[in-house]
């Protein structure tokens, strides 16, 4: 083993959106069909390895009600990468997208890598088009991933688009950067699952 290093990680939004399923599925690749909305924050951690290198995946889990922002400001603030976590099922919940970015860039780190997750793909009842919200990411300039935490759906690939994103921000040489974006397009980066 060459080397380790810790990236923080704090999913955010809407409260009932599955911030704390998305993080349950990649941790301990389960579903929990009797969740309990999160108050304050939740702290998880997995650790992965990337080219003989650990990494260790610190999430923060953020509450989504209204009367807990404040305190969800305390988890994004430094965070190298945020989840930024809509129901597809619900209208409301991508609307305040526009809030909860505005609050990333106003209040957390100017580096930080953001991917906007629409989850719950699995419901027949989208009223979010996958177009739709991909419009959204491109205005915004932000990545933009589908899962559903009840299947796994594209869980690990939205943490596998994190290290990856985090690496390119994070490494001193366009070299290094060239390097890993080659060996992640030909599969034999990681697996985080």
């Amino acid at each position: 083993m060459e080397s380790s290093r810790n990236i923080k990680v704090a999913l955010v939004g809407d409260t009932q959106v599955g911030k704390t399923s998305i993080s349950t599925r990649f941790i301990y690749n389960r579903f929990d069909f009797t969740p309990v909305s999160t108050t304050g924050g939740q702290y998880k951690k997995k650790i992965i390895f990337v080219n003989q290198n650990q990494v260790q995946i610190n999430i923060w889990d953020t509450a989504g009600q209204e009367r807990f922002r404040a305190l969800s400001e305390l988890y994004y603030r430094s965070a190298s990468a945020i989840i930024l976590v809509y129901d597809v099922t619900r209208m409301e919940t991508f609307s305040n997208l526009k809030y909860w970015i505005g609050e990333l860039r106003a209040k957390g780190d100017k580096n930080a890598v953001i991917v906007m997750v629409g989850n719950k793909i699995d419901a027949a009842e989208r009223v979010v088009s996958k177009a739709q919200a991909a419009q959204f990411a491109a205005e915004e300039k932000v990545f933009y991933k589908e899962a559903s935490a009840l299947s796994g759906e594209s869980v690990c690939e939205i943490f596998n688009l994190i290290v990856e994103q985090v690496q390119i921000v994070q490494s001193p040489t366009e070299e290094v950067v060239s390097v890993k974006i080659k060996e992640q397009k030909d599969k034999k980066w990681f697996a985080c699952c």
